[in-house]
């Protein structure tokens, strides 16, 4: 009976008190919404077809370093058209929206997302749910890898999580993806269009599913209603975004921990190894490299599926001894071999060898073990370079069409 007893208070334990994830950013996320109405055969939003666009954003530049990726627990084969992989900051400095009818990419995250968009079916979101999930761990690590980006260097605390919740909706028959950005800018391009149809789900509970507690990044908090249909200048300059933020957490480190030793006021060379899905003209992978508070910028490295290719970087050392963090990260599918690289910068005055004089004594001396340190003065490497192969098929056309040629080659690789 008493084993029975402690078997039950054990239930209870688990159940009242759940185990908390641990939280590795901060969340500026607030949201709303409201009830919706009725949609139709031709324009229509089912609750829950829903996803979240992250792009890694540079605090200081306000600039986008990674290509957004969309996450969504949804599998989708139907979405006829999106507007690529555009940020809401790319839109606030000017780009121009694009229709996009290729294959419309996404990510199904291993943990699943929770609740986006408030709906009168599905209930409301839960803002402590959403931030949660965004700040917890092992939810960065995966977008840091899904990135291309290095897991320490995002959260190093010069970069950002810019969120944005992502709407499927069908207009006007057509299955589409879009943010509450892409939604406000595509109502201005269709004269009304889309508010005409979706107002509720585009226009409220759409941008109202996510917006900042606190200015950043060149938005202000929304202090508006929290509920109803928002204006499209709204949505474009305070709605349909939160932001992740990361503290400060390079730590100094230790006086030997390092990877690589130079002079000071030296020109140096420091290198990386990029790898990945293939690299060719069409899908170019660019590699920065963030020195002090310089940025270098190699564009246009290549490589084949499976390979990979030395990537690297000039530049001189400072003029006082110090240990420096030099951080490194790929864009365009590209990962590289290692994201954070220490530099002790050393000053050789001071030590200077011995002056021997003619007449010194030192009857107790014995000659030393010659060291063997190892030492790389000379290193090789091959760089890869892309070719088309070309391979025209003929296309046999219709009864007004006498056909065509299409070139249907691939991108090759020599080294």
């Amino acid at each position: 009976m008493r084993g029975i007893i402690h078997l039950i208070l054990m239930i209870l334990m688990v159940t009242l008190f759940p185990v908390a994830a641990y939280a590795i950013g901060d969340g500026n996320i607030d949201n709303g919404g409201g009830s919706m109405g009725q949609g139709t055969s031709q324009n229509s939003w089912t609750p829950g077809m829903e996803g979240v666009r992250v792009t890694v954003v540079e605090t200081e530049s306000r600039k986008s370093v990674t290509t957004p990726i969309d996450l969504t627990n949804k599998r989708l084969s139907n979405i006829s058209c999106s507007f690529g992989k555009v940020c809401k900051i790319s839109y606030s400095e000017g780009a121009i929206l694009a229709l996009d009818k290729g294959a419309y990419q996404f990510v199904n995250p291993s943990q699943s997302l929770p609740k986006i968009i408030s709906s009168q079916s599905l209930g409301a979101a839960s803002i402590e749910a959403i931030k949660s999930y965004f700040t917890d761990e092992q939810v960065i690590r995966s977008i840091a890898n899904q990135t291309g980006m290095d897991y320490d260097v995002l959260i190093g605390g010069r970069y950002k999580l810019l969120l944005e919740p992502i709407i499927y909706v069908k207009f006007q028959g057509l299955y589409m993806a879009m943010t509450a950005t892409e939604a406000a800018m595509y109502d201005e391009l269709t004269s009304g269009a889309v508010r005409a149809v979706l107002p509720t789900s585009a226009f409220q509970n759409l941008p109202l599913s996510m917006f900042l507690e606190a200015e950043d990044l060149g938005y202000p908090a929304w202090s508006g209603p929290k509920t109803g249909i928002r204006t499209n200048q709204e949505i474009k300059t305070a709605l349909g975004l939160g932001i992740v933020r990361f503290k400060e957490t390079d730590i100094p480190p230790e006086a030997e921990d390092y990877d690589y030793e130079y002079r000071i006021n030296t020109e140096v060379i420091t290198s990386v190894t990029v790898s990945g899905e293939q690299a060719d003209p069409d899908n170019p992978v660019k590699v920065k490299f963030t020195v002090g508070s310089e940025t270098y910028t190699v564009s246009g490295v290549y490589y084949p599926e499976g390979d990979s290719q030395l990537v690297w970087v000039r530049w001189t050392t400072p003029s006082t001894p110090q240990t420096m963090i030099i951080r490194v990260f790929a864009t365009g599918g590209g990962v590289v071999n290692k994201g954070t690289i220490t530099a002790k910068i050393v000053d050789l005055l001071g030590n200077d060898p011995p002056n021997p004089l003619a007449d010194d004594r030192n009857d107790s001396y014995t000659a030393s073990s010659i060291p063997n340190n190892t030492q790389k003065t000379s290193a090789s490497w091959g760089v890869w370079h892309p070719w088309w192969q070309e391979n025209w098929v003929w296309h046999d056309g219709n009864d007004d069409d006498d056909g065509y040629w299409e070139d249907e080659g691939w991108w090759g690789a020599t080294c």
